[in-house]
């Protein structure tokens, strides 16, 4: 979310700074402090967009994988289409020339959100029975535990809007507690075909769709090109759900780690079938609130905001889960939360809550994101 976010922010920017109907972010989003003017003369906006979006792609990707060139494709094709357009070759370089300016003010801004700070250090979790542990079958270590420390876009702390508390804790069969972990295991033994299909659609693997941050940036490209929207038109609403997304994620992971509980596959397998399996895997970090519900609940109520409710197609990143069709952004992120639910991952009260503690982050984006002049 936080790489969709930047990327997003400045592809907005150079067609901002040239339009007549946007505001530039500066000044409203946290830190983000006046960028390069507009040089005199032709400037071409997408050719600005390629050169500053090398700069932050490489700042971003580059030094966690220099041999990789298809960024450097990408770009050389996009200056190519540029040309072929009938874009002159002197407008090209002074549009590049200008980007490269804009994309090292955004570095020098990216490169101070605290990002760098939580990589390399040590979590050990909190023990105690209540409390998250690495959950089987991967066990793998702490996700982004120290995620809180990142810079908030336009939410005034990291942990501004806080989800009601869970239901208390308990092991005892028949509590509130052990109904929300039977239902998550009840639904697991009796998922149809069609359940199971759902939480493939949205399961969001990084090396997929990019988690469910791509999944829903994936949406907003979608929708773009089945309304035929113009370019500055499109960077707005890249702008607006890249923004949303990053606090959503920003705000759940703070909460996520605040809170601590147990996941659903952990309790089940100690109080209630210790054989039991999950159809999805769960994935390693603290339970409450769920991710899923979170993200898609705040990309859709910023959509529904630029949009109302439009019916809409989701071509899935995984050719094999085909297409599915919405009513509505929000009915996509309910399925989205739901998801989780039948993949044996959240218990209802996190997928609930998640949807809830979304909808307020995105209201709040909403409100405090200005775009239009």
């Amino acid at each position: 979310a936080r790489i969709y976010c930047y990327l997003s922010v400045t592809m907005y920017e150079p067609v901002a700074s040239a339009s007549t109907s946007l505001r530039s972010l500066v000044g409203q989003l946290t830190g983000l402090r006046p960028l390069p003017q507009t040089p005199p003369g032709r400037i071409d906006a997408s050719c600005v967009i390629a050169g500053a979006a090398r700069e932050v792609t490489d700042y971003l990707f580059r030094s966690s994988n220099p041999q990789d060139d298809r960024l450097t494709i990408l770009f050389l094709n996009q200056i190519y289409f540029r040309r072929e357009a009938g874009v002159p070759a002197s407008v090209v370089s002074a549009s590049l020339d200008h980007g490269v300016r804009l994309g090292r003010a955004l570095v020098a801004w990216i490169a101070a959100d605290g990002y760098a700070g939580t990589l390399g250090r040590t979590y050990t979790p909190p023990v105690g029975e209540s409390l998250w542990r690495s959950s089987p079958p991967n066990f793998g270590t702490a996700i982004s535990p120290y995620w809180a420390e990142v810079r908030p876009m336009v939410l005034r702390s990291a942990g501004e809007v806080a989800p009601v508390a869970h239901v208390p804790y308990s092991t005892s069969v028949g509590s509130p507690f052990w109904q929300q972990a039977n239902t998550v295991y009840q639904t697991g033994l009796a998922l149809t075909q069609a359940q199971r299909e759902t939480a493939m659609f949205w399961r969001d693997n990084p090396h997929t769709s990019g988690l469910p941050s791509g999944h829903w940036m994936q949406i907003a490209r979608q929708v773009c090109e089945q309304q035929q929207l113009s370019l500055a038109r499109s960077v707005e609403v890249y702008a607006r759900v890249g923004v949303a997304l990053h606090d959503a994620f920003l705000n759940c992971w703070t909460w996520k780690y605040r809170y601590n509980l147990i996941r659903p596959v952990d309790y089940v397998g100690r109080y209630i079938n210790p054989n039991w399996q999950t159809w999805v895997a769960t994935p390693a970090f603290p339970e409450y609130t769920s991710g899923h519900s979170v993200a898609s609940a705040a990309a859709a109520h910023v959509l529904t905001n630029l949009f109302g409710d439009l019916a809409f197609t989701d071509q899935n990143a995984i050719p094999d889960w085909g297409t599915r069709q919405f009513g509505s952004f929000r009915e996509a992120a309910q399925q989205a939360a739901t998801s989780r639910l039948h993949g044996g991952i959240h218990y209802p009260m996190a997928i609930e809550a998640g949807l809830d503690q979304g909808a307020a982050i995105g209201s709040l984006v909403v409100d405090r994101l200005r775009t239009r002049q």
